[in-house]
């Protein structure tokens, strides 16, 4: 059995240089979540910066228009902390 609760994937634009986006939001997941969370990094093109967890699109560039921005990634923080607390209280 995995020792995590919940898994993420960051699908992000290799052409476009967001690795260093990526990695910066994998680290942002972490601080959310510790090693309750499975991060996957998804090399992509054409403009891709999504977030999903568990199944749910927290953030897709193409849909927003735009990279998450600090203020953001604090709300997605946020949504992925409260996902996790709603695991545990069932």
């Amino acid at each position: 059995m995995a020792d995590w609760k919940i898994e993420a994937e960051i699908e992000y634009c290799v052409p476009c240089g967001y690795a260093n986006l990526a990695a910066w939001m994998t680290s942002e997941l972490f601080q959310a979540a510790g090693s309750d969370i499975a991060i996957s990094l998804k090399p992509g093109t054409a403009g891709a910066f999504k977030i999903t967890v568990d199944n749910e699109v927290l953030w897709d560039k193409k849909k927003q228009g735009k990279s998450p921005d600090i203020m953001e990634a604090k709300e997605i923080k946020a949504k992925v902390a409260n996902m996790l607390k709603a695991l545990t209280k069932v």
